[in-house]
């Protein structure tokens, strides 16, 4: 059995850096303890966890199972130490907060930031994911709520509205001169710098150039909207983002921004929390602060 942290912690550092002498350094403990410590656990367990040899250590095939497990352990033991410390200085808890890019982008910043400056008892752990991902995390229980794009499947969650967008092309300087508002099927046949596949916003396009019956022709495609505004700036082809994001990038870019006229373009965001969430919980206080900031919770007269 394992009986102490240090131990485990001991051994995790042994078989990173293949050598016992170097992982004894790391623990503060001197290099005949840390091999008492090693082979102490090898007893109780049963099993050999290293090959010892001129070269180093190791892991043999039960050594790698239990780092694994000893990574994901200790890695709780932080976040357990995280918490409690949260609590030692004065805070009352942690809210884990996933949103998709759009959200954090354009407008969760400030709605947290006032949330914060009500509740600074409170700590805001966030991650950026994507909606069908952030679905999961808040079912799985990895997350304590989520920002997600309507129409994201969330079938065992409780969904509220947030905010809205509206989506708008980009393209080079001078390629739209002169237009307020432009059909996607306009430009369905141009070429596309698109976010990577597992976006709603590249699944949307794709489903509407479908409809269409023609093909979205994606010559590339990036990871943020940063990396879609300057190749759109170098000329590779068009892009579609949220018309708040596009025009703070195209700000310091050579880029036409132009909101698209489709129905389609105008976008929910919804809030996520698992069903039977308390409205008196912290979870529930910053949903319905969100909701409040955002104006899609009536006041109470």
């Amino acid at each position: 059995m394992i009986r102490d942290l240090v131990t485990l912690r001991l051994f995790v550092r042994a078989a990173e850096s293949g050598t016992l002498s170097e992982a004894a350094e790391q623990s503060n403990l001197a290099l005949a303890a840390a091999s008492r410590r090693i082979a102490l656990m090898e007893e109780r367990l049963n099993v050999r966890l290293f090959r010892r040899s001129r070269q180093g250590l190791a892991l043999t095939p039960a050594g790698a199972v239990l780092l694994d497990r000893a990574r994901i352990l200790l890695e709780q033991v932080r976040s357990i130490e995280g918490e409690l410390a949260d609590f030692a200085g004065g805070m009352r808890g942690t809210i884990r907060i996933q949103t998709n890019p759009s959200a954090i982008i354009q407008f969760l910043p400030a709605d947290l930031a006032a949330f914060a400056a009500e509740r600074p008892d409170v700590r805001l752990d966030l991650e950026e994911n994507m909606s069908s991902e952030i679905v999961s995390a808040v079912s799985d229980g990895r997350a304590d709520l989520g920002i997600i794009i309507g129409g994201t499947p969330a079938p065992q969650l409780e969904t509220l509205p947030y905010r809205t967008d509206h989506l708008a092309l980009l393209a080079p300087r001078g390629s739209l001169a002169g237009r307020t508002s432009i059909a996607f099927a306009e430009v369905q046949n141009q070429d596309f710098i698109g976010l990577l596949n597992s976006t709603a916003l590249t699944r949307t396009l794709v489903e509407q150039a479908a409809r269409a019956e023609v093909s979205l022709r994606l010559r590339m495609q990036v990871r943020s909207f940063d990396g879609v505004c300057r190749m759109v700036e170098a000329g590779f082809g068009y892009g579609i983002l949220p018309l708040i994001a596009a025009r703070g990038f195209a700000a310091s870019m050579k880029l036409d921004v132009v909101p698209l006229s489709d129905s389609w373009a105008t976008r929910r965001m919804l809030l996520c929390l698992p069903i039977g969430t308390l409205p008196t919980s912290l979870v529930g206080t910053l949903a319905s602060h969100l909701q409040q900031t955002a104006g899609t919770r009536p006041t109470v007269s």
